[in-house]
């Protein structure tokens, strides 16, 4: 349809210029192609192709320009349509795919870390665990205590080398900066391993030694912050070019992410949902159907016991009419 809209468009266009398609022109000469409808519909149907002669068809026999015509139809037209159709399709279900696969590889980090709080828990001896387990834990701690004493020592050595170096005086500073940052993230590390964290915190009451505002801004935010700056991510470094929205969009990556997770959820309850309606559906149909069947065998049941009553009652008669036929027969019966 759109072939045969546009071969008529272009047919009325410049079939009213008269100095492309004089009236006098001689048929048999070779023109503008757009002059006769028939041309411009067969010049359609190749541009769909890729712009070719098409001289070769047309002085051949018609039924190769019929055949030509089935061919751009069914084989450019709607197979290449079905063959989109199946590529989009594929495209989004590999789009779930993958987001149900982001969705796993997170639980699975969630549960890592969640291990790890356990291993980290609150109790330093859990009377469910095995003594293999209990050492384990037992040795685990003891090793990131003397880990973050040994960092905490070797920070404190560089302290002062710091101050005996003779260098410039940003570097100093830089340098001094980046090791109290340090020194205090070994420190709250160490109070974490020794008290605990979240919700496996041996003593509420030494909660507040971890989870206090000053320590988040003077550490975890700079933390961040320096982050960004090593990644190139932060906006105080970021260049007036393009690669400052690349870099905006990888810090909507995770929000995006969320989304896409939350969309999966909603579509999975959705199926399940339907599922459900499906089934409740399909077993009120049911039960109406049997309800139905039910209902017919009463009424065949009613029948039937109406005629039992019937056949009882003739019976009867049949009794009774006999018994006055022996009578009869014979009178010195009784």
């Amino acid at each position: 349809v759109v072939t045969i809209a546009f071969g008529d468009m272009i047919y009325t266009i410049i079939k009213r210029d008269f100095t492309l398609c004089p009236p006098d022109q001689d048929p048999d000469e070779d023109g503008n192609p757009y002059c006769n409808i028939w041309s411009g519909y067969l010049d359609m149907l190749t541009q769909i192709l890729g712009q070719f002669g098409y001289s070769n068809i047309i002085g051949k026999h018609p039924l190769l320009v019929v055949l030509f015509i089935i061919m751009v139809i069914f084989g450019a037209v709607i197979f290449l349509n079905i063959l989109i159709a199946v590529v989009s399709d594929s495209y989004s279900k590999s789009c779930e795919k993958s987001a149900r696969l982001f969705g796993r590889a997170r639980l699975l980090t969630v549960s890592k870390i969640d291990a790890l709080q356990q291993i980290i828990q609150g109790k330093w001896l859990n009377r469910r665990d095995t003594t293999l387990t209990r050492i384990s834990k037992f040795l685990f701690n003891l090793f990131s205590l003397g880990s973050c004493g040994f960092s905490l020592y070797y920070m404190s050595f560089f302290f002062g080398q710091i101050g005996k170096d003779r260098g410039s005086i940003a570097a100093e500073v830089i340098a001094s900066i980046m090791m109290v940052l340090f020194f205090i993230g070994t420190v709250i590390v160490f109070l974490i391993i020794a008290l605990g964290w979240d919700k496996h915190t041996r003593s509420l009451k030494l909660k507040w030694i971890i989870h206090n505002p000053i320590i988040r801004w003077i550490y975890w935010k700079p933390m961040v912050f320096i982050m960004h700056l090593v990644m190139g991510r932060s906006s105080a470094i970021a260049s007036a070019t393009t690669d400052e929205n690349v870099d905006e969009n990888r810090d909507r990556r995770w929000p995006v992410a969320m989304k896409q997770i939350h969309n999966t959820i909603n579509k999975s309850v959705e199926r399940s949902e339907q599922r459900l309606m499906n089934t409740i559906s399909s077993l009120e149909s049911r039960l109406k159907e049997s309800e139905r069947q039910r209902a017919g065998e009463m009424v065949i049941f009613t029948s039937l016991e109406s005629r039992l009553e019937e056949s009882e009652k003739q019976r009867v008669k049949d009794m009774d009419l006999l018994k006055h036929y022996l009578k009869i027969q014979d009178p010195h019966s009784e």
